[in-house]
């Protein structure tokens, strides 16, 4: 603290509590570890509820972004959160209960949760965690899945998370299952589905307010519409199948990362579109699946983070492109940023990147 900052602080810490928190609550939640030092006072209010109580009456979310990681030097997944202000990737607690492969992630609201197994099929696990962004990280075992699964799909809609494959034996009945966060509930999709429901690898997204799932044995795309499953646009199907894909939806726009390029699909005229972004002066994107490309939707923005290799060591970049749809049909992106987040000499394994609105 300099000696301009000193008198600051002191006339703060005059203040009644009421009035501390509510400057706090103003505050990016990046600063709280360097404003806990201050006192042990601000270190009590930054470590109290009332604290995230006051940010949700005054409406002050933050949208942060999330990598899951497996580093080969250990043998559990590692979790950061990015520091938009430094622009690096800090580490935060993981979970420590049986999840030594990446498994299946989903978000829902400030819940971040972990499901299944990952790897390979001896690694098929019904167990769940959940770790509440909102607070200090910590990860508490939510209820568990009917049927243990092995990296299935998931994806949210309307506080639901859909659960699709992961397991041998698949049939109409359990191929998919559905978790109600408020409920706290499993159960299994009541909607007939014998053509989809064939195989066990699939890829899910909730898009223009109803579920979309590809089926990668049958390289079709299904949605819901009006109860039933029926197939979508074959232009849509092609693209997220794509090997080494990546995909979001922000604002209800479908983007997908594939060969080196970022496309959006147009409903109205069902084909993909470039998204209209120069991304010259950005380190080379990944191309395959060894070496991660993925995006994420930051708040509005469309976060990429990617892999690359630079002799021994493993360097994770991310950029954020702000998005801007115009009058003739096209969407414009303008790099806002991009960065080293992450440099370490270790090896990867499978790589997850999401993002979780806080308080």
């Amino acid at each position: 603290m300099n000696d301009l900052e000193e008198p600051r602080v002191k006339s703060i810490l005059m203040l009644p509590n009421d009035l501390v928190l509510n400057c706090l609550a103003r505050v990016s939640r990046f600063e709280y570890p360097s404003l806990s030092l201050v006192s042990k006072r601000f270190h009590s209010l930054i470590a109290s509820t009332e604290l995230y109580q006051t940010r949700t009456l005054l409406g002050r979310t933050e949208s942060c972004i999330y990598v899951c990681l497996k580093l080969h030097a250990s043998k559990l997944l590692s979790w950061f959160i990015l520091n938009t202000s430094k622009k690096v990737l800090v580490p935060i607690p993981s979970p420590q209960y049986n999840f030594t492969s990446p498994s299946t992630v989903a978000v829902v609201g400030t819940n971040i949760y972990v499901i299944g197994g990952g790897g390979s099929e001896k690694n098929a696990s019904s167990s769940v965690m959940v770790m509440d962004t909102s607070r200090p990280h910590v990860w508490l075992e939510a209820p568990s899945m009917r049927v243990a699964r092995v990296l299935p799909s998931a994806c949210t809609l309307d506080g639901k998370i859909y659960i699709t494959g992961g397991c041998e034996n698949i049939d109409s009945n359990n191929w998919m299952e559905v978790f109600d966060t408020k409920s706290k509930t499993w159960e299994f999709l009541q909607i007939p589905s014998e053509e989809i429901c064939k195989g066990s690898k699939y890829r899910s997204i909730s898009y223009q307010g109803t579920l979309y799932v590809r089926s990668e044995e049958k390289k079709v795309t299904y949605k819901v519409h009006k109860g039933k499953w029926r197939e979508a646009d074959i232009c849509m199907n092609k693209r997220w199948g794509c090997s080494g894909s990546s995909y979001c939806v922000i604002e209800d726009v479908f983007y997908c990362y594939c060969d080196r390029k970022i496309c959006w699909y147009d409903l109205k005229e069902r084909i993909w579109k470039p998204l209209k972004c120069c991304l010259e002066g950005l380190p080379r994107l990944a191309c395959d699946i060894n070496r991660f490309c993925l995006l994420a939707d930051h708040g509005g923005r469309l976060a990429i983070l990617w892999q690359e290799y630079v002799c021994e060591t493993k360097i994770i970049w991310c950029a954020e492109i702000a998005l801007e749809r115009r009058q003739n049909l096209e969407i414009w992106g303008k790099i806002e940023w991009h960065g080293n987040v992450l440099s370490i000499p270790t090896r990867l394994g499978g790589v997850h990147a999401l993002t979780s609105t806080v308080w």
